[in-house]
């Protein structure tokens, strides 16, 4: 049988969703799409270059068209859609964020971004760091939504308690509400496009 590029980028997201970021393998996409693993590394050498092909997908799913004509709420829908992107696959943010992917795809992605912010008033400079800023925020949060919350040592309340941490003492209540990754990522990116232009 002959295989396609999109028949194993199919079971390279099939593998993912199925083990994780930690266990994909051109052996496990292989498996997956039942062929010899000379057939999937016929279209991707190596397994960096599967997860950079991988990411290029996933940023290549953001919709940029239909967006406000408000600039400001462009980006605004530009890094929701960002994110939605990444969280409808298992790891994937870290699987984004671990690439350097200078491809027409995410190229495209940060020119949308940046055109936005641009007309919105921001001299050059700072279009550029705050579309820096959007990105690097949604990678982050979207990497901790995605990753399994560990079991604290000791609780929040106690440490708190301890005198050690003043500044967080006063804002425990508020560190402490149940705020789901929603609310936080609308927070995060009203707050960074409330910064006045110049």
């Amino acid at each position: 049988m002959r295989w396609t590029p999109d028949d194993v980028l199919d079971a390279a997201f099939a593998t993912l969703e199925a083990e994780g970021l930690e266990k994909l393998s051109l052996r496990g996409v292989a498996r997956t799409l039942g062929a010899h693993l000379n057939s999937v590394s016929w279209y991707v050498k190596t397994k960096q270059t599967l997860i950079e092909t991988m990411a290029d997908t996933i940023v290549g799913t953001v919709r940029t068209d239909d967006l406000p004509a408000d600039a400001v709420e462009r980006v605004r829908v530009v890094a929701h859609r960002y994110r939605a992107a990444m969280l409808a696959h298992r790891d994937g943010g870290r699987l984004v964020a671990g690439t350097y992917a200078g491809t027409g795809k995410t190229l495209h992605l940060a020119d949308t971004i940046v055109g936005a912010l641009l007309e919105a008033g921001y001299p050059e400079p700072d279009a550029a760091r705050l579309c820096w800023a959007i990105v690097y925020f949604t990678l982050g949060l979207t990497q901790e939504e995605q990753t399994p919350a560990g079991t604290p040592t000791r609780e929040f309340g106690q440490l708190l308690e301890t005198g050690a941490y003043p500044a967080l003492a006063k804002v425990g209540a508020q560190l402490m509400v149940a705020d789901s990754f929603d609310a936080r990522f609308g927070y995060g990116v009203n707050a960074l496009l409330r910064l006045p232009p110049g």
